[in-house]
């Protein structure tokens, strides 16, 4: 397993925590590290981990309105939390991380999904993952700022996640 795709497991494990204790990210990252074992304890934590925490708590308010957004069909409350996390996680790194593919942000969080939440739920990351990822292309297509109009337009053209 790559670098980047435990950095982005031990995201999803910190935000969970972040999200269920309402600690501080320094707080949720102390934590963290003290249930480690101290050789490990070092190691564990890549600096994309950190960062993508960061920028995904920074932009939280803005990731939750495109999730609710595009999740159609279900209750965004209804969400299961992991799979919350993952999906803000995805969406902070689709949005906030230009240099990354967004194909290959789609396929990590899938395959995230699949180990922290099965089959069933990595089919619904995708779904929504796919529209999240619609929504950038009409964001980098409006220039600055985010077209929701345009999006809804776009989105029109994309199959509809069954969510």
């Amino acid at each position: 397993m790559g670098q980047r795709r435990l950095a982005r497991e031990r995201a999803v494990q910190i935000l969970y925590s972040v999200d269920r204790t309402g600690q501080s990210l320094t707080d949720a990252l102390v934590a963290y590290l003290e249930l480690q074992d101290e050789a490990k304890a070092r190691k564990v934590l890549h600096h994309f981990t950190v960062e993508l925490l960061e920028r995904t708590l920074e932009h939280l308010a803005e990731i939750d309105r495109i999730l609710n957004e595009v999740i159609t069909h279900w209750q965004p409350e209804r969400v299961a939390i992991v799979d919350r996390q993952i999906l803000r996680l995805a969406a902070c790194e689709l949005f906030y991380f230009d240099d990354i593919p967004p194909k290959v942000t789609l396929n990590e969080y899938i395959e995230v999904a699949k180990v922290y939440c099965g089959a069933e739920a990595a089919a619904f990351v995708n779904g929504v993952l796919d529209r999240v990822a619609h929504m950038r292309g009409a964001k980098l297509e409006a220039g600055s700022g985010y077209s929701s109009e345009r999006s809804e337009a776009r989105s029109e053209n994309v199959r509809e996640a069954k969510v």
